[in-house]
């Protein structure tokens, strides 16, 4: 078997290692489930052991599985390392991108990206201005920026927004609550909760009201903010719960919180690329927006994402 083939069962297993599911593992690849699951039976004939451990709900690795998810990942990463830096006209980016991001993929996305970039590719630097809807298309048409990143599809005719993925909004409350032990929200449970929500106007109450009118519950807010930190600090506090994408798991953690997805109903919104109409990226901003989508995809399920 060429090495090629033998790179991509492996770039396969790791999908699937990532992502638990052969399904969304094919979506990853471009291939259908039957695909995976036969190339997944095929790098297991090739390494004589068992990688996962398939049952009707589920896949995990077997012990052979989690040495060699690391292992394979390492090979992957070295290898694209490897032809980036070699490819013609892609071994050396310089220059400076400005983005205008919305404030939950600023903290949740933008630190690997940018990371990454700099240990990559270290001529470039990044400006960032962290906006609400009004100030990045104002910023993006006017071209301070070279591109926005938010969830504002409503753009106006100069300007185009292209999605890139969808961010799940989750039921988030004190893990001591009732409804955290029980592991899953039901749209239900917000009829009866003291809820915090963003304010009016937001996409973030949008994507709220939305998922109220399909379960015909009306919502009587406790407190309302545009800030999603401010929004967990109430719900810290004891208040009651809010429903805000997860952003940034460790401050979870941190303030003794929860995240749950809603079991009955979808609650989303699709994150794009805003961007002048007709107008290519220069390179260094193309890097940036790869980037970010790869950050993206590689963290899709930590934080909520549907790549």
């Amino acid at each position: 078997m060429q090495d090629r083939q033998i790179m991509g069962l492996i770039a396969t297993f790791v999908a699937v290692a990532e992502l638990g599911s052969f399904k969304r593992a094919a979506e990853r690849v471009g291939r259908s489930p039957a695909a995976v699951s036969g190339q997944i039976a095929q790098l297991e004939e090739i390494v004589g052991v068992r990688l996962l451990v398939r049952t009707t709900r589920s896949v995990r690795l077997s012990d052979a599985g989690e040495e060699f998810l690391i292992r394979g990942r390492r090979v992957l990463n070295d290898t694209d390392r490897l032809l980036r830096d070699f490819k013609a006209n892609t071994a050396a980016f310089s220059g400076s991108v400005e983005l205008s991001v919305s404030p939950t993929i600023a903290v949740s996305i933008i630190p690997e990206a940018i990371k990454r970039i700099e240990l990559e590719q270290p001529d470039v630097k990044v400006s960032l201005l962290e906006a609400l809807r009004t100030d990045m298309l104002s910023s993006v048409e006017s071209g301070a920026v070279d591109f926005g990143i938010g969830p504002y599809s409503d753009v106006p005719e100069v300007l185009e927004f292209t999605p890139l993925f969808e961010q799940e909004f989750k039921l988030i409350l004190p893990e001591t609550h009732p409804i955290a032990r029980r592991g899953f929200a039901e749209a239900e449970d917000l009829r009866h909760l003291h809820l915090m929500c963003p304010s009016v106007g937001s996409t973030a109450r949008g994507v709220l009201d939305d998922l109220s009118r399909r379960a015909d519950i009306k919502i009587m807010p406790r407190h309302e903010s545009m800030q999603y930190p401010t929004l967990y600090a109430l719900v810290a506090a004891g208040l009651g719960a809010t429903v805000m994408p997860v952003v940034d798991p460790r401050l979870l953690v941190a303030s003794r919180l929860v995240a749950l997805s809603f079991k009955d109903q979808r609650a989303s919104r699709t994150i794009g690329k805003i961007s002048r109409r007709g107008e290519k990226l220069s390179p260094v901003a193309d890097l940036l927006l790869g980037t970010l989508v790869n950050t993206a995809a590689k963290n899709a399920d930590r934080l909520g994402l549907a790549i």
